[in-house]
């Protein structure tokens, strides 16, 4: 019976840290759930054996992620152009790539705290007590493993675990310092400083005595590390606000209209018109414009764009006569009408004499949408995800240039997830970053959200005006200290206008790429290595001696 409860307990538990650690993809606002979340993960793993702690890990995120992303089986189904029970037979096993990639930092810290060996085989009794680590000082090296799987692992949806602190900015400025990663140290950061109160408030009511517990939490690294962030944070809104202020600017529309429909051309040339001699720049969503041959340079001729272009949308002219540059994403094509040789996912920029000044070709495909991870090494999977047409992958990081200043960097849909897209375009000397999203597929509101808080760190962490035109949502616009600063509802047809500063200072975490990752690994690995064999090696030898 006391071992049936105990297990009884453990689910409770496990279920509340899964909801907690899940409760900020599913409402942003609740950050300080995942701090909490994160907290009793680590205090979870803390106290179980070994075997069962990855276990009782795997089954927590297990269940967070499903919940997270509940959405996503209904999408692969309808990838695979089949029923519900295949999508979710498909996201089986991503959830359980994903629960380890999420348990393995807790099962890691819990074994250096505990001062448990990973590679030899020392029971918990032959442990020496000097070798163990206070539960407070777990959150480091969960926070150094978590970054570095999150660095190597590939994943279909890259979602961080700092992401779940975006809807408080001030938490996330330093980003721009160390890169993505840093928001992760400082969600485990966080999750240690809860760790450190509760322990403080612990001892606190069963010593009756308040002044040594406050005096041990004044000496806490974990909140002195997030007193330090938070000053930080405000001192760079202040400095990027004032400097977006004195900075040169531009105002844009950005047009959201869902294109899979014969008359989405027409609506978005309508709200194109609408705000036609008041802006400089005008951005259409990805698969807004048609699919033209690489040698077409110019739109006003139509007999030469029909002959040039293929279907979808064959001798599409997007906006005759524009009054502006016009930034849509289209298709490029080298070779026969029917078959071509190559095939790009492309954002088009046109000048007011619909001359094409610039094309940026797609360089990070969708995993299962644009190509089939694993298909020349798993038999069958391409037969489950059927693709129309084989998308090329482009190769550079290639900056469009507007009217006067502007140089835009342009991601495509997936690339605004991915940090290392947005900083090759920042370094090739982008002032603005542009996000062309085709979104029709999603259905569930959810999911548009969630593809703008994985994209919404780009902004901060390279301090750029970040506009993102999406076919359903979310368009938006987000400044550089990474505040959403005007945005449309969700799956309707607008248009959205807004002023935006052009900012030409590189931050560290451009300067130094991903070098951040490489620091945690290698302190990681010092500290896996002082673990195995350092910490054990005057125990083993008094051991042998005194047999």
């Amino acid at each position: 019976m006391g071992r049936f409860a105990t297990h009884i307990g453990r689910l409770a538990a496990a279920c509340l840290v899964a909801a907690l650690c899940c409760a900020p993809w599913l409402a942003p606002s609740l950050v300080w759930c995942g701090w909490l979340g994160v907290a009793g993960a680590l205090a979870l793993a803390v106290s179980l054996p070994p075997r069962a702690g990855m276990a009782w890990m795997l089954a927590l995120y297990g269940m967070a992620v499903t919940a997270a992303f509940h959405w996503a089986p209904s999408v692969l189904a309808q990838t695979m152009r089949a029923g519900y029970g295949w999508g979710a037979a498909v996201f089986v096993p991503l959830v359980l790539w994903e629960a380890a990639r999420a348990a393995l930092p807790f099962w890691l810290a819990a074994r250096i705290v505990l001062g448990q060996p990973l590679f030899n085989g020392l029971t918990r009794s032959q442990l020496r007590p000097d070798a163990q680590l206070p539960l407070t000082a777990a959150w480091w090296p969960a926070a150094l493993a978590a970054v570095v799987l999150e660095s190597v692992t590939p994943s279909v949806f890259p979602w961080r675990f700092g992401q779940m602190q975006i809807a408080w900015p001030l938490t996330i400025q330093a980003v721009d310092l160390f890169g993505a990663q840093w928001s992760t140290v400082m969600e485990f950061a966080h999750a240690g400083a809860v760790l450190c109160v509760a322990t403080a408030f612990v001892d606190a009511v069963r010593s009756r005595r308040l002044a040594a517990p406050l005096r041990r939490l004044s000496r806490s690294g974990p909140v002195w590390l997030c007193a330090v962030n938070l000053l930080y944070g405000a001192a760079a809104m202040s400095y990027w606000s004032r400097q977006a202020r004195l900075a040169p600017s531009r105002r844009v529309a950005l047009v959201q209209v869902d294109p899979t429909y014969q008359s989405s051309a027409e609506t978005m040339l309508r709200l194109t018109q609408s705000v036609a001699g008041k802006v400089d720049l005008v951005c259409w969503p990805e698969s807004s414009g048609g699919n033209y041959r690489a040698d077409l340079d110019r739109l006003s001729d139509s007999r030469r764009v029909f002959e040039l272009s293929r279907n979808p949308q064959r001798g599409l002219r997007p906006w005759p006569r524009p009054t502006c540059p016009l930034l849509l994403g289209g298709q490029t094509f080298r070779g026969d009408n029917r078959h071509p040789s190559e095939l790009y996912q492309s954002a088009i920029l046109l000048d007011r004499q619909e001359r094409i000044v610039g094309r940026y070709h797609k360089r990070l495909l969708m995993p299962f949408g644009e190509y089939v991870p694993g298909k020349g090494w798993i038999p069958g999977i391409g037969r489950l995800f059927p693709l129309r047409e084989v998308i090329v992958r482009g190769r550079e990081a290639t900056v469009l240039t507007a009217d006067g200043n502007a140089r835009l960097g342009v991601m495509i849909c997936y690339e605004d997830m991915h940090p290392e897209i947005a900083r090759s375009l920042v370094a090739n000397s982008a002032n603005l970053l542009c996000s062309l999203i085709n979104g029709a597929s999603f259905g569930n509101p959810l999911t548009l959200r969630q593809h703008r808080l994985l994209a919404q760190l780009r902004a901060v962490e390279f301090r750029r005006y970040h506009l993102r035109a999406s076919s359903t949502g979310e368009t938006c616009v987000i400044s550089p200290v990474g505040r959403v600063a005007a945005r449309l509802p969700l799956q309707t047809a607008g248009i959205l206008t807004a002023k935006v500063a052009l900012l030409d200072a590189r931050t560290l975490a451009c300067w130094t790429g991903g070098v951040f990752p490489w620091v945690c690994c290698l302190l990681l690995l010092r500290l896996l290595g002082r673990q195995n064999y350092s910490d054990y090696s005057d125990y083993s030898d008094g051991r042998s001696a005194g047999m």
